[in-house]
């Protein structure tokens, strides 16, 4: 889970989008002593200063979703203009605003609730990261002050802290880092591999017997590579292969251009470059993964027999569908039929062949390497954030929000000063 979210994503979205407002942009807003509070929500008193952000928050993305209609950033009056789900902009802009500081009560209560405790480096970066941003014009001209932006990046740390209480590993609802790892292991694997293309730079076919020298020459490889004794030996060799095929390509690219000159009647020069050493000796460290890539699996969606024929659909062109269907194919090839540590040739598509081996993924799972901490973490949430998402909005469904009328009134969103957004 990224700690800043939502309060990141914003400063980020605001600092490029660029809408031009079509008036002069208003006074700085200050809070009178009955617009303080915003709205209560389960007793809990939301500071106008977070009920503006959010509404900032809420007018960029009302501004990103009109941006897919227009195919431009829309002016202020553009998006004021435009209904959202069929309600005025101010009634949509208002009504995310509000669902939003539900979710930090929730963030607060249960914060509360497990007993959190953020870190002292937590609180240093919160003070960090708000003392570099309380400046931006967005939200100092919108009354959106340095306490305001405090406890909405708080909040976002006590949210983080929540996920790990109830999803981390060997948490109440998360699972054990061997259960962890196996997810893992079941979804990704590692490859090593490169295409032989049977067309040439212009995308023309090679004749018969070009094809021919192709396929052979892959065979040849296969052959090579696992005649090695060892996995590493493996590794390594179908490295020198496609060295091996790329020193090909490039002589077959330079006959061709220099018959090509001859029957035009020029002239070409072969440039020799010499490369000398100053006595200077120089060390590398080898990566033992280079040329190596990990692949995900892919997820298969099941179609609802029960859907209606008649639904509309965008209809995509046949390349891009025979491109996805070869992904597809390769895809489940490397997860369903490709043993490990065994070279294969494989028909990627009509004119190209891969050279390619799958390695154990469990000889990468250390700290130094695929299993470090922010690893970790991402995997956390990439395989129960909707579950968490869920847990909190079944927690934001029994909420009643007291609006405070005058604050609603007065911190309209086409009230506040979107000239910098």
């Amino acid at each position: 889970m990224n700690k800043f979210n939502k309060f990141a994503a914003a400063a980020a979205a605001f600092a490029l989008a660029a809408a031009s407002a079509s008036c002069g942009a208003p006074e700085a807003i200050t809070f009178g002593k009955n617009t303080q509070t915003a709205l209560t929500v389960d007793g809990y008193e939301v500071p106008a200063g977070v009920f503006i952000y959010n509404e900032l928050y809420a007018y960029n993305s009302a501004a990103y979703e009109l941006y897919g209609t227009l195919g431009k950033m829309p002016s202020v009056d553009e998006v004021k203009e435009h209904q959202f789900e069929s309600m005025d902009a101010t009634d949509w802009i208002q009504d995310k605003a509000t669902d939003y500081c539900l979710d930090f009560v929730a963030n607060e209560k249960e914060f509360e609730k497990i007993g959190g405790e953020l870190t002292k480096d937590e609180l240093n970066e919160i003070k960090e990261f708000v003392s570099s941003n309380s400046t931006q014009a967005m939200f100092a001209d919108n009354g959106v002050g340095e306490e305001s932006l405090t406890k909405i990046m708080t909040n976002n740390y006590k949210r983080e802290a929540i996920f790990k209480h109830y999803y981390g590993l060997g948490a109440e609802k998360g699972c054990t880092e061997d259960e962890l790892k196996e997810y893992y292991q079941d979804k990704t694997t590692r490859v090593k591999y490169f295409a032989v293309s049977f067309t040439d730079d212009n995308g023309e076919a090679f004749d018969a017997d070009e094809k021919r020298r192709l396929n052979n020459m892959v065979d040849g490889y296969i052959k090579d590579i696992n005649a090695e004794s060892t996995n590493t030996a493996k590794l390594k060799k179908i490295d020198e292969c496609e060295k091996e095929y790329s020193e090909y390509v490039e002589k077959r690219t330079a006959e061709a251009e220099a018959k090509a000159a001859e029957e035009a009647g020029e002239t070409t020069t072969t440039t020799t470059t010499v490369t000398t050493t100053s006595g200077v000796t120089m060390t590398t460290t080898t990566d033992p993964y280079a040329n190596e890539v990990t692949v995900t699996k892919r997820t298969t969606t099941t179609v609802d027999p029960n859907a209606s024929a008649d639904v509309t659909t965008t209809t995509a062109s046949e390349e891009s569908i025979a491109a996805q269907k070869a992904y597809n194919d390769y895809n489940d090839y490397i997860f369903e039929k490709l043993g490990l540590y065994k070279a294969e040739k494989y028909q990627y598509d009509e004119n190209t062949v891969y050279v390619i081996i799958k390695a154990d993924i469990k000889e990468r799972m250390n700290s130094a390497d695929l299993w470090s901490e922010s690893n970790i973490e991402s995997l956390l949430s990439e395989r129960y954030y909707d579950e968490f998402e869920d847990m909190m909005k079944s927690i934001t469904k029994s909420y009643v929000p007291e609006k405070n009328s005058s604050a609603y009134r007065k911190f309209t969103p086409f009230k506040l000063d979107l000239s910098s957004m």
